[in-house]
């Protein structure tokens, strides 16, 4: 890793040549320190190294406070004008980045270069996440645990035909209607799927919110668990209710409006239910709660006993879609050091059939609940499809 970043002090007052050279002579102990020049009330810093710099940084300027006391001055802001840094990373191509001046990765290095940074982005280790969000898009790759065939074949033909009849398209975008002959087939998976649930885990049905909370996403220190696809949908109402619905009467038009958001449009994560549960002890319990057409699921267990269950999970949904007759595979990869299992079949439009997140502790800390979780979908609709097509 290599760093390089310019500092600007504004101090509250100007000072002159002697004073300066005494600070000069203090910045020349810190480790990364560089150049350093100076203008009527202002200080201007260069440092380079091979670790990010933020923290330093604010070491510097804790350290400069108490020193210039001596000299009668006190430091009003500071800012970052400019701080480039390179680091191992395997993605390739540019990366947008908010509040970033450029993001270059070449396959082995990635410079990202920010360019005036206030002081706020230093303490909330701005810089450090934007450094992880790029490793995690570079680290997407799948490890292959386990593949089965197909053990059923039925009459594809007949079936495929009867059921393409009772699926409508296009009416919502990336949603299907399914009339009553498909939505029985998807019942009938569910119903086997949470009767077999019952049968192993205890499973209780329980009911959350469609929805994430504004409020839940930005109290926590929680960006680096939500996936990005959870900002594909927002939960949004408008600013000013007043005669919006006389108008659309009148109109047929639904007119524009200032809206507010309220939430994200996504609970495959239910961290309502964590919020629920909060300041609690974890006992082993597995609930689920139907979305649509998907099937999630969300459990809690003992510090002790969460590998067991770990693996009673994964044989059981290996056993589900053995039952089922359906080829799949399972891949494996690391969402913030965390296994997330993903169960997919051949279809490939719709090849995710079951995807679960050993999130251990990294909910459970945050909400205060003593014990670890997981959580997952079961996407029924790909269970069919899977199955038919």
């Amino acid at each position: 890793m290599e760093c390089e970043l310019e500092l600007t002090i504004i101090l509250s007052n100007d000072i002159y040549e002697k004073v300066f050279l005494e600070i000069l002579s203090k910045l020349k102990k810190s480790e990364y320190f560089v150049s350093s020049t100076y203008s009527a009330n202002r200080l201007y810093i260069t440092f380079s190294g091979n670790r990010e710099l933020s923290k330093f940084v604010l070491g510097v300027i804790n350290e400069l406070k108490g020193f210039l006391r001596e000299y009668k001055l006190g430091i009003r802001d500071f800012y970052v004008p400019s701080y480039e840094i390179s680091f191992p990373c395997e993605f390739f191509g540019k990366v947008e980045i908010p509040i970033t001046k450029t993001v270059i990765c070449n396959g082995k290095t990635c410079r990202i270069v920010f360019a005036d940074l206030e002081k706020e982005f230093l303490r909330n280790g701005l810089v450090e996440r934007a450094m992880n969000l790029i490793k995690n898009i570079s680290k997407k790759e799948e490890k292959l645990i386990f593949k089965q065939d197909s053990n059923i074949r039925p009459d594809q033909e007949k079936i495929q035909e009867e059921i393409k009849q009772e699926i409508k398209k296009g009416i919502i975008k990336e949603k299907n209607i399914y009339l009553p002959t498909c939505a029985e087939k998807i019942s009938k998976i569910k119903e086997e799927i949470i009767e077999n649930l019952k049968k192993e885990f205890k499973a209780q049905e329980i009911f959350v919110p469609l929805f994430i909370p504004i409020n839940l996403l930005e109290s926590r220190g929680i960006s680096a668990l939500i996936p990005k696809e959870a900002f594909s949908k927002f939960v949004s109402k408008p600013v000013n209710l007043k005669k919006l619905y006389e108008i659309y009467y009148l109109t047929e038009k639904i007119p524009k409006t200032e809206i507010k958001n309220i939430g994200l449009l996504y609970n495959e994560i239910p961290l309502t239910l964590y919020k629920a549960l909060e300041n609690t002890t974890a006992k082993k319990q597995f609930f689920y709660y139907l979305n649509y057409i998907k099937l999630n699921f969300a459990f809690f267990d003992t510090l002790e006993n969460y590998e067991n269950t770990k693996e009673k999970i994964i044989g059981f949904f290996k056993n589900i879609l053995n039952i089922f007759g359906l080829e799949y595979m399972i891949v494996m990869k690391k969402i913030c050091g965390k296994e997330f299992f993903k169960f997919k079949g051949p279809n490939k439009k719709h090849s995710s059939l079951v995807e679960i997140f050993f999130s251990e502790e990294a909910y459970t800390k945050l909400f205060k609940i003593k014990g670890k979780s997981g959580h997952g979908v079961i996407n029924l609709e790909n269970l069919l499809l899977n199955k038919i097509f």
